[in-house]
């Protein structure tokens, strides 16, 4: 029995239909749900990369990142989010958020205190750090180690305090930059508008596989103690 050739440009038509219905979702996807992200580096270690005992330096593990939960809410303190800086487009990041807009972040004995909105002096207690780097953060290129967030901005650390390119340095690995960091202190905060997402899921390798926890810092009593509860 012979096909038309009707019915095998309505074939064709369906297919390339469907194709594109499937490659509009993908976009739509990875533009405004999740993508996947590779992390590189020591930066978030032990929370992210921490292969076989010890940091992975390099690409190390794949992650998902929901982009969605950013389109209703704002970051909270404690999300590991994956953005960019205005001066670096096409390079993404992968932090801690500690400091909201408004806030006053302030490194004092290599340990974070925060001023919040509501004027409340708070010391974090960063139960996610390892031995290493609890209670031991440097102030990077800023040597007065005050913060102070304008609104719509957010102020990012890494976990890996010892090593990590964060807004302590402007996001700037490199020391020669130093001077312009301080002299350009707005440097170190970013955007609302250049958080991609939240990390969400590792998938690769499968020995690590899991979902990423975030945390919930809540003001314990009226001495402003603050404790980190798991989400």
């Amino acid at each position: 029995m012979k096909i038309s050739r009707k019915k095998i440009s309505l074939w064709f038509l369906d297919l390339a239909i469907n194709i594109a219905i499937i490659f509009v979702l993908v976009i739509i996807i990875q533009k405004w749900i999740i993508a996947p992200f590779d992390v590189h580096g020591q930066s978030m270690c032990d929370t992210m990369n921490f292969i076989d005992g010890k940091c992975k330096n390099g690409i190390g593990e794949k992650i998902i990142i929901n982009e969605a939960v950013y389109i209703f809410n704002d970051p909270e303190r404690g999300d590991i989010v994956v953005f960019n800086t205005k001066n670096s487009k096409d390079k993404y990041y992968i932090k801690r958020v500690i400091g909201l807009p408004g806030e006053t972040v302030e490194i004092i004995d290599r340990k974070i205190y925060v001023t919040t909105t509501k004027g409340e002096k708070i010391e974090l207690n960063e139960a996610y750090l390892n031995l290493t780097n609890k209670d031991n953060t440097n102030s990077g290129y800023n040597s007065s180690s005050v913060f102070e967030i304008p609104e719509g901005k957010y102020l990012m650390l890494g976990d890996n305090r010892m090593n990590s390119t964060d807004s302590r340095t402007c996001f700037s690995g490199n020391t020669q930059n130093a001077e312009d960091c301080k002299n350009n202190p707005e440097k170190a905060f970013i955007d609302r508008e250049n958080i991609r997402g939240k990390a969400w899921v590792v998938w690769w390798p499968l020995s690590n596989l899991r979902h990423i926890d975030g945390f919930e810092y809540i003001i314990e009593n009226q001495e402003n103690s603050e404790s980190l509860e798991e989400k």
